[in-house]
């Protein structure tokens, strides 16, 4: 179990440094831009970065499938697992409120995802497996469908993803046009659940082998759809074919590639976590941590705080990825000292303390 928690923790790490880096980058840098074609070329490391940080919410939703698979095995009590969901939701639209820069008080963001799809798993753990892989399939599938029957954008900015008074209100933000709608993302907690079940099962391989399968659909979806044959042109199942690379909104040609990645990606951890790269997971592994505290101190320093004082977006890229640089190694470095202090006040502190989990 130790090793599991600790390959988990440190790859969940790894994600909250890519989400941070990425969303540092847009806080602070004074470029705007909306093609990785256009601007690529003038500024290869920042788009490069940028784009790594796509991977952080897979990686997040995922992972919180295994850890509610293990709260399953260890036949948690139900009570406490949901409060576990509540806390979460609730978090998010504290963050809501909080963080007027970034979002509205209904918006949908990876926490009130990561909130529902731990209360959900109450059910979603009683499935099969075979079931477990329908469902997993039809919320990535679903997703370009309900996009299609709404009329959603090709692409998404804040404004809209957090504009709640469209026909369907909040529900709308929910299900499909939210930062991160139900679907198709609740469909990478349930692969999460999957992972785990091969794990404790020792079919770790397989789940090499699910990754392999995920960016094998996704390239050959992107395939069909760069030749330009006609049902991934248009018509009203286009959408699953069309391959742009952000998530915003998520089409199942760039996620299902995503997901396979952040898939092997734990593989890599879970194979690693038993080597002698005891400084890498120690540092990392205390990051994932306090994941949730990280959550909320960088989005209230960089972006709300530096947006009351006026210092928002007014950096060069060379002095944006000296603060980005800076800021890791301290978050790094004080997830250490937090961690030996037993992650006293975090708010991971007060969950456990809520929930006694």
């Amino acid at each position: 179990m130790t090793e599991r928690i600790k390959y988990l923790d440190s790859l969940r790490g790894l994600a909250v440094i890519l989400m941070v880096q990425q969303h540092l980058q847009s806080w602070l840098w004074n470029k705007n831009w909306l093609s990785y074609g256009i601007t690529f070329p003038e500024h290869p490391v920042m788009l490069s970065l940028n784009f790594l940080g796509n991977f952080s919410a897979a990686i997040f939703l995922i992972v919180a499938g295994i850890g509610s698979a293990m709260l399953y095995d260890k036949n948690t009590v139900k009570y406490e697992v949901l409060k576990r969901g509540v806390f979460i939701l609730l978090c998010g639209y504290l963050l809501n409120v909080i963080s007027p820069h970034w979002f509205k008080p209904g918006s949908w963001y990876i926490l009130h995802t990561i909130g529902i799809a731990v209360i959900l798993s109450l059910i979603l753990n009683r499935i099969n497996t075979t079931g477990l892989v329908i469902l997993s399939a039809l919320f990535v599938i679903s997703a370009p469908l309900i996009q299609t029957w709404l009329n959603t954008p090709l692409m998404l900015g804040n404004n809209f993803m957090n504009d709640a008074s469209r026909n369907g209100g909040m529900l709308r933000l929910i299900f499909a046009e939210g930062h991160f709608p139900v679907f198709p993302w609740l469909g990478f907690f349930i692969s999460g659940i999957i992972c785990q079940r091969l794990i404790i099962s020792d079919k770790k391989n397989r789940i090499l082998i699910i990754s392999v399968l995920l960016i094998s659909a996704g390239s050959l979806f992107r395939w069909f759809y760069v030749y330009g044959f006609f049902f991934a042109t248009g018509g009203k199942f286009f959408r699953i074919f069309v391959f742009l690379p952000y998530v915003y909104p998520p089409l199942p040609s760039f996620i299902m590639i995503v997901g396979g990645i952040a898939i092997l990606l734990l593989y890599i951890f879970l194979i690693l976590s038993n080597s002698t790269l005891d400084f890498f997971f120690n540092s990392f592994s205390s990051v994932g941590r306090l994941s949730l505290s990280w959550f909320f101190i960088h989005i209230m320093i960089f972006n709300e705080m530096f947006s009351l004082i006026g210092i928002k977006k007014i950096f060069n890229a060379p002095a944006a990825l000296f603060i980005i640089l800076i800021t890791i190694i301290i978050i790094i470095l004080l997830s250490l000292f937090w961690n030996k202090h037993r992650l006293k006040f975090s708010i991971e502190w007060f969950m456990r303390k809520i929930i006694k989990l």
